[in-house]
């Protein structure tokens, strides 16, 4: 796996042996100081918890420094009309490595134009979220020990979410079946499915007792016209304990977060949920990928 001084924009870098490796990496690698005198610079344009903490988590654990903007659309240059090519270009002059998001699809793939340093798409509008999908499956292979022979069911918003379109990417690497349960207008594109052939539903009550992986997503409120209509979509993707009842007694439970409704409270304490587990697991992955790009 030979990352060093590249970008990590698309999960379409990623090959089955590069995942393998990455993970064997995050796995293994401990805290100590093997980024001292590295710097990260976090640019957010877009709110983010989990996402910017981990990043900068992970790289001071590894011993780097991190300078950090969680407002870029309203603090940074962003608001005298500074290009995003220009912004690369001058914090590249200042960092080693920089992560960012940005509301809008390419925008991140823009800044690494004029960069002269590794840059991390932290998510970029409803295009992809890379680092999200490889944590989501570093969770499972921990968890489960494999990526092959399973049953995965992607859940919720399939059209619009960039972390459903980035795990369905990587999971083309594997030998696991993919089910993919959305409401009829929230699908998965087309263009994301590539003509590959997987299960779609619409019903999760009537495909839960076969999965070995149920990947949870938020329906997007903001997607749909008609409040009702989401009301009624959402309503029926709520994850509780009865559907719970009906999951496999090893299946385990992921979601990106943050969570609105679509997890019951009363999921939190199955020993099947792995969402808050995943926030653990996403620092190990992220540490490996800042030393694999840096060093």
């Amino acid at each position: 796996m030979d990352l060093k001084g590249k970008n990590i924009l698309s999960t379409k870098q990623f090959d089955r042996a590069m995942l393998i490796s990455l993970f064997e990496e995050a796995k293994s690698l401990s805290s100590d100081s093997v980024l001292n005198g590295k710097i990260m610079a976090a640019l957010f344009f877009e709110p983010s918890t989990r996402t910017r903490f981990s990043f900068e988590a992970a790289m001071l654990r590894l011993g780097g420094s991190v300078i950090s903007n969680a407002d870029m659309l309203k603090t940074s240059s962003a608001t005298k009309k500074e290009t995003l090519y220009d912004t690369g270009k001058v914090i590249s002059q200042m960092a080693d490595v920089i992560v960012m998001r940005h509301p809008e699809a390419g925008s991140v793939a823009e800044l690494a134009k004029g960069s002269s340093v590794p840059v991390i798409n932290a998510g970029d509008g409803a295009n992809e979220h890379p680092t999200q999908a490889l944590m989501d499956l570093f969770t499972i292979w921990m968890e489960k020990g494999t990526l092959d022979g399973l049953k995965i069911g992607l859940v919720g918003d399939l059209k619009y979410g960039r972390v459903p379109h980035s795990q369905f990417d990587l999971l083309k690497h594997f030998d696991s079946e993919i089910v993919l349960i959305s409401p009829e207008s929230l699908k998965m594109p087309e263009g994301i499915l590539e003509g590959r052939d997987c299960v779609e539903v619409d019903n999760l009550s009537e495909v839960i007792g076969d999965l070995d992986v149920i990947a949870m997503s938020r329906v997007q409120k903001e997607r749909f016209d008609d409040e009702s209509e989401y009301e009624r979509v959402a309503g029926s993707y709520v994850l509780n304990g009865a559907l719970m009842e009906m999951a496999k007694s090893d299946a385990i439970v992921i979601h990106p977060l943050p969570r609105v409704d679509e997890i019951a409270l009363e999921v939190d304490s199955d020993p099947r949920a792995k969402y808050f587990d995943q926030v653990a697991y996403g620092v190990s992955l992220r540490k490996a990928l800042l030393k694999s790009v840096l060093l």
